[in-house]
C-alpha cells in the first residue's frame, strides 16, 4: 500500500522516438508512454462485439425491473474483467484514478509518503515527503507500532485493531484516512530487530515532488531535494559508502518517472566533478515508468560511436514492429565501466535498459561504458530458487475516454535493441553463481565486478 493522493493532473508528452511502420496512426492522439503505466495511444475503429455490449446495456437499463444497480464504472471494471481474464495488466481507470496516475507520472504527489508491503512493514520511504524529513524521519524497515486516533489522546496499538477480515494494511489505511492535509499525525515506531528501539514521530500530510535519483560515493551523498529555496542537489559529508572504491560511484534509481532524467543527469555531473569513473547502477524494486524517461537516461550512459540516434527497444505490435531510440545522445565519455545490481522486483523499463546496456557494452565495438550480464548483481530469487529479474517484456496502451477515465490494455511485445531477446516471463539472468548474493553483499560484489582484472 502506498498512502499517496492526487496533487494535479498533469500530462506529460514530452516524447524522444523514432517510430517506423505507424504511418498509418501519425494521426492518433499520443498521450504518454510507459512501460510500468503503460501509456501509448493508437486509433482504433469499434469492434462488433462493443456494439452488441452497448446495445445490451442501453436494453437493460430502460425496460428490465432486475437492471443493475451499479454504477457505469464498477459495470466498466466488471466487463472487463470478464472480456479480457488473460490480460493480467487490463484496467479501468475511472476520473479521479486516472488524474492521480497523471499527476504522479510528473512526480507530483501528496500525503505522508510510505510504502507498506503485505506483512505492514515499510518498503520504502519517498525522498522529500513528510515521512523522510531530510533523513531524519521513517526509514526502510520501519514497522508502525501504535498511532494516537482522531479525537483521542493516547496512542493505540495497531495489533490490537487486527480482526479476521482486517489485515495491517487495512488498519493503516483506516488510520491515515482520518486525518486531513496539514493535521499532525502522531506515530510509534518498531526499528530493528527484536529488541529494537521504539521511536515517537509526528507528521503531516503535506504536498511533495519526489526524488527518485540517489548518489553515494566513499565519502559524499548526493540528492535532489525541495526546500524553500527551490528544487536541486543536494550534498552531505555525512552519509556515505565506505569501502566503495575511490573512482566507483552508486546511484540508486527509483522509478522511470517525473523529474528522473533530470535529476540522474544532475547525479551524473556530480559523479564527473568528484572525478569517479566507474558507476554501480542500482534498480533494486524499480518496477518501471514512463518510456521517455528511460529513453533520457538511457543517453547518458548509452554510447554508439557518437551517432544521433541509439536504438533502445524494438516493440511487436498487433499489426506493426517499430522501435524507440534517443534523438540525442549525451553520453560524456567519463563513464568506462559499469555493473547493474537488481532483483525480483526490478521490471519492466529497467529491464529495458538493462537489455540496451548489454547489447552496447562492448566498449571497442560502441565506444561507451563497457558492461554484461556478467556484470549483473542478483540479490532476490524467484519461487523456484532461480536468481532473475522479474520478466515483464510486453507494453502496455492507455487510452483516455470521453468520459475523464481511461482504459489499459496489453498490446505489444517488447524485445532487446540489437539482440532482439525477449524476457517475457522469464527475467533476466546472470551465469556467474557468484553475483547472485545477498542485499547486503550486493554493493561490495558489484564493486569487486568493475574492478576485476
Amino acid at each position: 500500500m502506498e498512502e499517496k493522493e492526487n496533487l494535479s493532473a498533469t500530462e506529460n508528452t514530452r516524447r524522444k522516438v523514432n517510430r517506423n511502420a505507424l504511418l498509418s496512426v501519425l494521426f492518433a492522439t499520443v498521450l504518454i508512454i510507459t512501460f510500468f503505466l503503460g501509456y501509448f495511444v493508437r486509433g482504433h475503429s469499434e469492434p462488433a462485439y462493443a456494439q452488441k455490449i452497448n446495445e445490451i446495456i442501453k436494453l437493460i437499463n430502460s425496460m428490465s425491473v432486475y437492471s443493475s444497480d451499479k454504477d457505469a464504472d464498477t459495470l466498466a471494471k466488471y466487463l472487463l474483467k470478464e472480456l479480457l481474464k488473460d490480460d493480467k495488466y487490463a484496467y479501468y481507470y475511472t476520473a479521479e484514478e486516472y488524474k492521480k496516475v497523471i499527476a504522479e507520472d510528473g512526480g507530483n504527489y501528496s500525503g505522508l509518503g510510505v510504502g507498506f508491503s503485505a506483512d505492514g512493514q515499510i518498503v520504502r520511504v519517498y525522498l522529500n515527503s513528510p515521512a523522510y524529513n531530510n533523513g531524519q524521519g521513517l526509514k526502510k524497515g520501519d514497522e508502525l507500532y501504535a498511532g494516537i486516533y482522531k479525537g483521542d489522546e493516547d496512542y493505540t496499538v495497531f495489533a490490537d485493531r487486527l480482526t479476521a477480515d482486517k489485515d495491517k494494511l487495512d488498519v493503516y489505511a483506516e488510520f491515515f484516512a482520518e486525518f486531513e492535509f496539514g493535521e499532525e499525525i502522531n506515530l510509534k515506531v518498531l526499528r530493528g530487530s527484536e529488541g529494537g528501539e521504539t521511536l515517537e514521530f509526528t507528521f503531516a500530510k503535506e504536498q511533495y515532488t519526489v526524488s527518485y535519483v540517489e548518489y553515494f560515493d566513499d565519502e559524499k551523498y548526493y540528492h535532489y531535494s525541495t526546500g524553500e529555496d527551490g528544487f536541486k542537489g543536494r550534498v552531505s559529508d555525512d552519509m556515505c559508502i565506505s569501502g566503495l572504491s575511490a573512482d566507483t560511484a552508486y546511484i540508486k534509481l527509483y522509478e522511470f518517472e517525473g523529474g528522473a532524467a533530470v535529476q540522474f543527469a544532475g547525479a551524473l555531473e556530480f559523479m564527473r566533478e568528484r572525478g569517479k569513473t566507474k558507476l554501480i547502477l542500482d534498480l533494486r524494486d524499480n518496477g518501471g515508468g514512463l518510456i521517455n524517461v528511460l529513453l533520457d537516461i538511457a543517453s547518458y550512459i548509452i554510447n554508439d560511436n557518437g551517432s544521433d540516434e541509439i536504438k533502445i527497444l524494438n516493440v511487436k505490435e498487433k499489426d506493426a514492429t517499430t522501435h524507440y531510440s534517443t534523438s540525442s545522445n549525451r553520453f560524456s565519455g567519463d563513464i568506462t565501466d559499469i555493473s547493474v545490481i537488481a532483483n525480483t522486483h526490478t521490471a519492466s523499463a529497467s529491464e529495458c535498459l538493462i537489455g540496451a546496456l548489454n547489447d552496447y557494452g562492448d566498449k571497442d565495438s560502441f565506444g561507451g561504458a563497457a558492461f554484461s550480464l556478467d556484470r549483473l548483481i542478483l540479490t532476490e530469487h524467484d519461487e523456484s530458487g532461480v536468481y532473475r529479474t522479474f520478466g515483464k517484456g510486453i507494453m502496455q496502451t492507455t487510452v483516455k475516454l470521453s468520459s475523464g477515465g481511461a482504459l489499459k490494455l496489453t498490446t505489444a511485445k517488447i524485445y532487446w535493441p540489437i539482440s532482439w531477446c525477449s524476457i517475457q516471463d522469464v527475467g533476466i539472468k546472470t551465469e556467474v553463481l557468484e553475483n547472485c548474493v545477498s542485499d547486503e553483499d550486493a554493493i561490495s560484489r558489484a564493486d569487486e565486478v568493475l574492478h576485476a582484472a
